[in-house]
């Protein structure tokens, strides 16, 4: 299955922020350099296309459609890194 380039780096760039600390649309603005209602927009799409989800305190986390896609993709841009 194709996904848009964006999906894909929201998906990983959660993936990775969840692993540091809970991830809320601040965090991915800054680490996507976009501006936070570009964020809101795109999260609230990934959230109805059921790759994410909220939990008790309102942080963002990857549910297991979007936690598959995430690795995928993280993995792919090691694998491209090692070949660089």
């Amino acid at each position: 299955m194709k996904f848009r380039r964006t999906t894909e780096d929201y998906l990983k760039t959660i993936y990775l922020l969840s692993q540091k600390t809970e991830v809320h649309g601040t965090y991915i603005a800054e680490a996507l350099r976009v501006s936070k209602p570009t964020v809101s927009i795109s999260l609230k799409a990934l959230e109805q296309e059921g790759y994410l989800m909220r939990d008790e305190n309102r942080a963002f986390c990857l549910t297991e459609a979007g936690l598959k896609i995430a690795k995928a993709t993280y993995e792919r841009h090691q694998t491209f890194q090692t070949l660089l």
